[in-house]
């Protein structure tokens, strides 16, 4: 009597598919004498990808190898395999294979060439399908179409807007722009600060068009964000300046922890279990409350002068000119192809025009970065903000520079902290 294995397998997960395909496999067993000694069920599994040791394919071939069985009962072709690959791969187990439907039966040479027939057509099938997919997929990219696929957050599948998500999107890039980091980001929205990431660098938020991680143009979607803000995050979030911390948590527990600078050039740290300012290159020690206070004092009063507030529009000019820089940059691959201009010339060109970039860039920054600031705290006193947007605020007005303090003097000396406004 000979051993039979029950193969199951259906690409999207439904357990009423499994039960149909169990009890047809196993009334062939049982029709044709034979004792069921194993089921190997592969739900919610594609057979057009590879499967490893760790589905139940990989371990039906381990036990087809060992000799646990001595035949393998599948519904059909489809449900078995889609590759000549894995046909070969199973023939080579020694095992013997028939279908209900009686498309593949391995027990015969005429069976085996039908089923390599077979799994080449399927796969030929499988990759036509896949290219008539990409060609609609390119298609719905360049007509600014409603990309398919796994539901954005925020989005419905018809490209609307769902308010509840979408609020938490834009809570998500006005807090980060506004100086958050991406760990008290994802405390207060309850995200891990990977998925707060993926979302602040989706360009689709903004209502661009993306294919094969191009931008390709604007969508037919409304925008969760405005272009501005998506750009103003992307630079945030490629400074050179945040640096990541290896302990685990990227929240800083001082003020000025890596932003306030020494005098020697270097910047400090926190001294042991907290309450001083360190320089690890010279040794300088400051107690931390009075510089922080200090340093408070004189941004709340700076904050409450008439040229503070920024106008909204004030950055739109600046916006102007950082596209038509890019513009240029862009259009020197073409003079180069057209032989209008050499190599070395257009590298040149490229780095003088990317300076510029990026001087507009920074140029938006300090326009853009303190009244937003101030706007998404709702908050006049900065001593209201938390510790982020504090630090935000610093960074992008002030020059902070500790200085030692004058042997024998007691009490905070203000010349001994110099603020140079940026």
């Amino acid at each position: 009597m000979k051993r039979a294995a029950l193969y199951l397998r259906q690409s999207k997960s439904s357990e009423a598919g499994i039960d149909r395909q169990r009890e047809r496999t196993r009334q062939l067993a049982e029709d044709r004498g034979w004792t069921v000694v194993g089921e190997y069920e592969d739900n919610d599994v594609s057979a057009s990808k590879a499967r490893g040791a760790g589905t139940a394919w990989g371990r039906m071939l381990a036990d087809a190898t060992a000799g646990v069985f001595d035949v393998v009962v599948a519904l059909d072709l489809d449900r078995l395999l889609r590759t000549t690959r894995d046909l070969n791969v199973l023939i080579d187990t020694g095992a013997k294979v028939i279908t209900v439907d009686g498309e593949l039966n391995l027990t015969t040479a005429d069976g085996e060439f039908r089923a390599t027939m077979l799994a080449s057509i399927a796969r030929f099938e499988v990759r036509r399908k896949g290219e008539r997919q990409t060609r609609a997929n390119a298609q719905r990219a360049a007509g600014g179409g409603v990309p398919k696929g796994v539901r954005l957050t925020g989005y419905a599948t018809d490209g609307s807007v769902v308010e509840d998500e979408g609020r938490v999107v834009r809570a998500l890039f006005e807090g980060f722009a506004a100086g958050d980091t991406l760990r008290s980001l994802s405390r207060e929205h309850d995200r891990t600060p990977s998925t707060v990431r993926t979302i602040l660098t989706n360009p689709r938020y903004a209502g661009r068009r993306v294919y094969k991680g191009e931008v390709v143009g604007t969508g037919s979607w409304d925008a969760i964000v405005d272009g501005a803000t998506f750009d103003l995050v992307q630079r945030r979030l490629a400074d050179p300046r945040r640096q990541t911390n290896r302990t685990g948590s990227t929240a800083r527990k001082a003020l000025g922890t890596s932003l306030f600078r020494c005098e020697c050039g270097g910047t400090v740290r926190t001294a042991g279990s907290g309450g001083r300012y360190w320089c690890p290159s010279c040794g300088l020690v400051r107690t931390m409350a009075p510089v922080d206070d200090f340093v408070l004092r004189v941004l709340q009063r700076r904050l409450q002068q008439p040229d503070a507030e920024r106008p909204a529009d004030d950055a739109a000019p600046l916006h102007e000119e950082a596209r038509s820089l890019r513009e240029r940059r862009d259009g020197l691959a073409s003079l180069l192809a057209r032989g209008l201009m050499g190599l070395d010339a257009v590298e040149e060109q490229a780095s003088a025009l990317t300076v510029q970039i990026e001087d507009v860039e920074r140029r938006i920054d300090a326009a853009a970065g303190p009244s937003r600031v101030l706007a998404e705290s709702g908050a006049a006193d900065v001593a209201g903000l938390s510790l982020d947007r504090q630090r935000a605020l610093i960074d992008a007005l002030l020059v902070v520079t500790l200085h030692r303090g004058v042997r024998g003097r007691r009490g905070f000396d203000p010349d001994t902290v110099t603020l140079e406004w940026r």
